[in-house]
């Protein structure tokens, strides 16, 4: 921000003004939730403020029980602020605005996963020339081109979730909610979907706000780990996670500045756990 002197300086020659920046994709101001349990009112978020940009990956990771997933339902419009505001930015109203990705996998058991992939889009009444060519896209994304034709019962875990994930690309949100999709899936399973995750993002570049515990998930996918309190929900650090994309899982464990960056963030974390 410019200083008030600054304005009346006389403009050099020659000299062009830097450029504004864009505007959030997302932005999250003073956000308050209260809820009354027990006759009791609880804080779950204070108080919280930060801005997304269009394209970029932002995880939050914080203790259990600090309001992550109340304020991913509230960015979502599951659930309404006590106070504060949300705005998410609609740069084409042809596309939805956002898609919510559970922790469980979410998908209809009566639907095939070519059916459940292609949910979103036959929702909007697109024309099936339309919806196939996607559908074909992201079922070889998430290696389900095989099983495209087979029902939830017939999947793994795994493979349950990579048909919600697909959905969830395939629909085209401009903003893309993840709440812990990995945290139900043995250690196997979740490396391979972080790394399909992270090559799906390379090519859609979407809006993503992903909730995690895992601070290695948090710094394998993102550009920016939000850090939050004990309850009630503070921002307690917004840190750059700069690690040069494309990204390899177990590569990148092996980067000095990437145990520096997890040791940072646990520090903090232990002590929010401590403290709740």
């Amino acid at each position: 921000m410019l200083h008030a002197d600054a304005l009346d300086a006389p403009t050099r020659m020659g000299s062009e003004a830097p450029p504004a920046p864009a505007p959030a994709k997302v932005a999250i101001r003073e956000l308050h939730k209260e809820f009354q349990a027990a006759g009791a009112s609880v804080t779950a978020l204070q108080a919280c403020s930060f801005d997304i940009a269009e394209g970029e990956f932002v995880s939050i990771v914080g203790p259990s029980g600090c309001g992550k997933t109340t304020l991913l339902r509230i960015v979502a419009g599951l659930e309404t602020p006590t106070r504060g505001s949300v705005a998410l930015r609609h740069g084409n109203p042809a596309q939805p605005l956002s898609t919510l990705v559970f922790q469980e996998a979410s998908i209809f058991p009566w639907m095939t996963v070519r059916a459940n992939v292609a949910y979103g889009l036959a929702l909007r009444e697109l024309p099936r020339a339309q919806i196939d060519p996607v559908v074909d896209k992201f079922l070889a994304l998430t290696g389900l081109d095989r099983f495209a034709h087979a029902y939830p019962y017939q999947l793994s875990g795994g493979m349950k979730q990579r048909a919600s994930v697909a959905r969830a690309f395939a629909n085209d949100p401009e903003v893309l909610l993840m709440d812990e999709p990995f945290a139900a899936l043995d250690e196997q399973n979740k490396i391979l979907l972080q790394e399909e995750l992270l090559r799906i993002w390379g090519e859609t570049r979407k809006t993503v706000l992903f909730i995690t515990h895992s601070i290695d998930e948090a710094l394998v996918l993102s550009d920016r780990v939000i850090v939050m309190s004990a309850r009630p929900g503070r921002i307690k650090a917004d840190l750059r996670v700069s690690f040069p994309r494309p990204r390899a899982v177990f590569d990148l464990k092996g980067d000095p500045d990437y145990a520096r960056l997890s040791r940072e963030i646990w520090l903090m974390l232990r002590e929010e756990v401590r403290g709740a």
